[in-house]
């Protein structure tokens, strides 16, 4: 999803996201963020009524879910092989496009009253789509796995998460020389092997 700079709320959404991950969400004012985005203060306010409201919008806009939600709809081709090397991919490529807001979901988390329901919503439906993916595989009889499919798609997802967040938001104590396209592929093939059907 691209910003639109010409549009007022992508630039307040925008401007809002930079100052909060650089300066922190206490330290930055509405009027910061509207000076940022050359707008006025009560143009922030009749567009998102508080600085939490603007934070909110801004994670709704620039985390993932939606872009994932459509990778799902669109270019699924249930051959677990292939959909999982492009999950992953494109699930790390969104990460990466949108650190700033994971950043502050880091680092403001716990200070902000309801900001971590709005965080999880993220990682909550992605989790749905990848139930969904594993059960429909195994129903088309792609894949065989005995165990709750949601620990199936947890195992995924923090797997995914967890390589992500090792590599960029903990500078300095990398624990692997391993590339993340090398990490990707060997993490794809033990699931493929894993549940792949035995002829």
């Amino acid at each position: 999803m691209g910003i639109d700079m010409s549009d007022t709320s992508d630039r307040l959404l925008y401007a809002a996201i930079n100052l909060i991950a650089e300066k922190g969400y206490k330290a930055v004012s509405t009027k910061e963020i509207a000076k940022e985005a050359s707008v006025s203060e009560m143009t922030l306010f009749r567009h998102f009524g508080t600085k939490q409201g603007i934070l909110e919008a801004a994670i709704d806009r620039f985390y993932y879910s939606t872009s994932m939600k459509e990778l799902f709809e669109k270019n699924i081709v249930w051959d677990l092989e292939k959909d999982l090397f492009m999950i992953s991919e494109s699930y790390h490529k969104l990460m990466k496009k949108n650190q700033k807001v994971i950043l502050i979901a880091f680092k403001e988390g716990n200070s902000i009253d309801g900001l971590y329901n709005q965080i999880n919503k993220h990682p909550r439906q992605l989790k749905e789509l990848l139930i969904y993916y594993f059960l429909e595989m195994q129903q088309q009889g792609k894949i065989k796995f005995d165990g709750n499919v949601e620990s199936l798609a947890m195992t995924y997802l923090y797997m995914v998460y967890g390589e992500f967040v090792s590599r960029h938001f903990v500078e300095g104590h990398q624990i692997t020389s391993i590339d993340s396209d090398e990490f990707i592929y060997s993490a794809v093939q033990l699931f493929v092997n894993a549940l792949k059907k035995s002829d």
